[in-house]
């Protein structure tokens, strides 16, 4: 009777234990929604070996010995800034002050989960999935990524560069892609912020378009005074060749009445004007027709003789 409660009780200890093993070494392995969980075994004894990679949601289901590393797949966004000495020079030697932005993301492929992991630093125990994406940026991708950015604008002249940071933000995108391309890294795309060269410069190019401003103002007043000159010398000489195109004509009326007046019509209009006065006296001449001629009222009276 004691030895099978004894034996009761070994039974019972050892399920105890078993269960007590179980709840400690069994584990439901999950990937929630947004993350990839990269699966291992951990045998109490040997090595650990890689499993399976779960795309959430998923999960393994209750497990002995599995454990899973959480790798978040959802877009990460980060900046550079280019100011004071890490400012970026343009093609025209303009140091140029601004930012980049790059939208990255883990690739949701299952090997490239497994590639991240394994050689991109992934299994990092200390740090959480946001943390080791964060050092996986600094390590592979932010200086291929500045690189370009300093490369581009190297291509555009500084003032050109706000009417061309779409253009540039594409091309940076499209370059690091390629270079990308064999990691587990996905560049979803590359945003030029606010690019434009130091405040000083700015106040110093604000100067110079406000003097060009002024010198192209005086130049026009200049035009139109000269315009105007041109104009009231055209009136004049059109003023002048009017009066003298008058007097022209009026010296040849007055020509032609002078040389229209003859003796004959200065005779008939003296006998016209007779008709109608009371008494004339008039000298007759041989033919009996009245005298006609020209009085010299400016010659010297002859003086008069003394009567006979």
């Amino acid at each position: 009777m004691n030895s099978r409660i004894a034996s009761l009780g070994v039974i019972f200890l050892a399920a105890l234990v078993l269960l007590l093993a179980w709840n400690n070494n069994a584990h439901n392995v999950q990937a929630p929604a947004g993350y990839a969980t990269y699966v291992v075994e951990r045998p109490i004894f040997g090595a650990t070996t890689f499993k399976e990679v779960l795309l959430g949601p998923d999960s393994t289901g209750l497990s002995w010995r599995l454990y899973g590393d959480r790798v978040s797949v959802t877009p990460y966004s980060y900046s550079e800034n280019f100011t004071g000495p890490d400012a970026v020079i343009a093609r025209d030697k303009l140091a140029m002050q601004g930012s980049a932005h790059i939208v990255f993301r883990i690739r949701s492929d299952k090997e490239s989960i497994r590639t991240y992991m394994e050689k991109f630093g992934g299994l990092d125990e200390a740090h959480s999935a946001d943390e080791t994406a964060h050092l996986a940026y600094e390590n592979y991708i932010q200086q291929p990524f500045k690189t370009l950015i300093r490369e581009e604008f190297a291509t555009e002249n500084g003032l050109e560069v706000p009417n061309k940071i779409g253009e540039m933000g594409a091309d940076i995108t499209r370059k690091l892609s390629d270079r990308l391309a064999n990691t587990p890294f996905e560049v979803m795309q590359v945003v030029i912020g606010n690019a434009q060269p130091p405040q000083l410069v700015l106040d110093q190019i604000a100067q110079k378009v406000a003097k060009t401003q002024e010198l192209e103002r005086k130049a026009t007043e200049q035009q139109i005074a000269e315009l105007n000159k041109n104009i009231q010398k055209a009136e004049g000489e059109a003023d002048g060749e009017k009066e003298l195109a008058i007097a022209t004509q009026r010296a040849l009326a007055n020509k032609q009445i002078s040389d229209s007046i003859t003796p004959q019509l200065l005779q008939y209009l003296a006998i016209e004007n007779m008709k109608n006065a009371a008494k004339i006296y008039v000298p007759i001449g041989a033919n009996g027709m009245p005298i006609v001629g020209t009085l010299n009222t400016d010659a010297p009276a002859r003086p008069s003789e003394p009567a006979k």
